[in-house]
């Protein structure tokens, strides 16, 4: 008789997940990593994703012309 194997878990990193954009699988480690999104989400929205037009904490930049008409600023 054969002992059984136990059931190992993958690692981590290599564990399936889904992008919280485009629901496509892709890996735990690429979703940690990305903020939740798939290499490709990432790649295509790199432009607005690291772009910061207004940060009142921080003091960066000025408070958009939208939501100046917005608010009545």
């Amino acid at each position: 008789m054969q002992t059984a194997n136990a059931f190992t878990r993958p690692p981590i990193a290599s564990r399936p997940a889904s992008c919280l954009w485009c629901h496509a699988a892709t890996t735990q480690a690429d979703v940690v990593r990305n903020h939740g999104l798939c290499r490709g989400c990432v790649h295509d929205n790199v432009e607005l994703s690291w772009r910061v037009v207004y940060d009142r904490d921080r003091n960066i930049g000025r408070i958009p012309s939208n939501l100046r008409a917005a608010y009545r600023l």
